[in-house]
């Protein structure tokens, strides 16, 4: 990669604790969403990515801007589908690939439409990721198609462990997409039904040694019981839930993101999770 390819920004940390990446590929359509790559200053090698958000700001180029204009929309969340890779570069920076959800939305649409070399201001990783014990060889990953590139970091981690990892998604449009950017290795399940999800969602469920899930939240509790109903109990730590958010400040001030937990109370995603224990979000079966 040629440092000529950012002629308006260059990767930098900022005073401020954010940083300022630069678009060094448009975003391109994968699926349901949208893939924006972007470089970012070098930084120490991130734990626990998978499950974890960076925010961007949206129409805010400048520091100026940041600063005095706060009609700018509010941050996004940018949730990263790969490790960060050093870029072979005059310049010592790190590129990341993130999701952008294919909706009608003004700032990801801000987003997805910034030419190569624009500045992001950027804040993050921020939240609580997975927690994949060192024991843990037989993955099932469960989401939809919209969902499914967030939980893409855990695929790695598993493969590199000489592991194995099986993906079922919902969705009636093509996998094919998804399909084309995973390792060969990872076995995937498309699945257009709830009585044909049940089912492959069962096979999953015996075989593995961990779940990690990207569903809506209407599918905890009868993933919680079909859990205990095959396992004879639902374990902590077997089964986590990236949860449905909306992840606005990150640090837990604008109470946006409010989830409820099975005791009756309420908890912050984004500080708090946005991964969460099954136990925590469904209750014990």
């Amino acid at each position: 990669m040629n440092t000529a390819l950012f002629p308006v920004a260059t990767p930098l940390p900022n005073d401020d604790g954010t940083v300022t990446a630069v678009v060094t590929n448009p975003a391109q359509r994968l699926g349901d969403v949208r893939v924006l790559t972007l470089a970012f200053p070098p930084r120490q090698p991130t734990e626990r990515l998978a499950g974890r958000y960076l925010l961007a700001r949206c129409g805010a180029q400048s520091a100026d801007e940041r600063a005095e204009q706060w009609s700018i929309y509010l941050r996004r969340p940018l949730y990263p589908i790969a490790r960060p890779r050093p870029a072979h570069t005059a310049t010592p920076m790190d590129i990341w690939q993130v999701c952008l959800p294919a909706i009608d939305d003004p700032g990801y649409r801000w987003l997805a439409a910034l030419p190569v070399g624009s500045a992001i201001n950027v804040v993050g990783p921020l939240g609580n990721g997975f927690f994949v014990p060192s024991t843990v060889r037989r993955m099932l990953l469960l989401a939809d198609l919209a969902t499914a590139p967030r939980l893409l970091p855990l695929v790695d981690d598993i493969l590199d462990r000489n592991g194995q990892v099986s993906l079922v998604v919902a969705g009636t449009l093509s996998a094919e997409p998804l399909r084309a950017i995973l390792p060969l290795a990872v076995e995937i399940h498309q699945v257009r039904s709830a009585v044909d999800w049940a089912a492959t969602v069962a096979d999953g469920i015996r075989w593995a040694d961990q779940i990690c899930a990207a569903l809506p939240s209407t599918h905890y509790s009868a993933l919680a019981d079909q859990i205990s109903h095959l396992r004879y109990r639902l374990e902590p730590g077997f089964a986590l839930m990236l949860a449905e958010a909306d992840l606005a400040c990150g640090f837990g001030a604008c109470l946006a993101c409010v989830v409820p937990l099975a005791n009756g109370s309420l908890t912050r995603a984004c500080v708090h999770g946005p991964v969460f224990d099954l136990l925590e979000l469904a209750g014990k079966r």
